[in-house]
């Protein structure tokens, strides 16, 4: 799928980051990263399911793209693979004092 930049500039100045999925054969699509209200949402309908918590992470942060990665396990359980990276976080220290 070709994603337009002037689309992408809008999601950026929307959202933030912005990450481009493709699979192997071309199929492609446009994330957005999640903020704290679509984790809590997502852990909340999973119920400790990992499938369920990165299905319900791909249906919340998902702009547009190719609906099979979506809808096809094969194509999903591929884009589940990457799902960590699009939560951003700044990492720091924690020390006992």
């Amino acid at each position: 799928m070709d994603h337009k930049q002037t689309i992408i500039k809008e999601y950026k100045n929307k959202f933030g980051h912005v990450f481009k999925y493709t699979s192997k054969d071309g199929k492609s699509c446009l994330l957005r990263n999640p903020d704290l209200k679509i984790i809590d949402a997502c852990r909340t309908v999973s119920g400790g399911s990992s499938v369920k918590f990165d299905k319900a992470l791909v249906d919340n942060c998902w702009l547009e793209g190719d609906e099979e990665l979506r809808t096809n396990d094969e194509y999903t359980m591929g884009l589940f693979d990457w799902m960590g990276g699009i939560i951003k976080k700044v990492d720091g220290q924690l020390e006992e004092l």
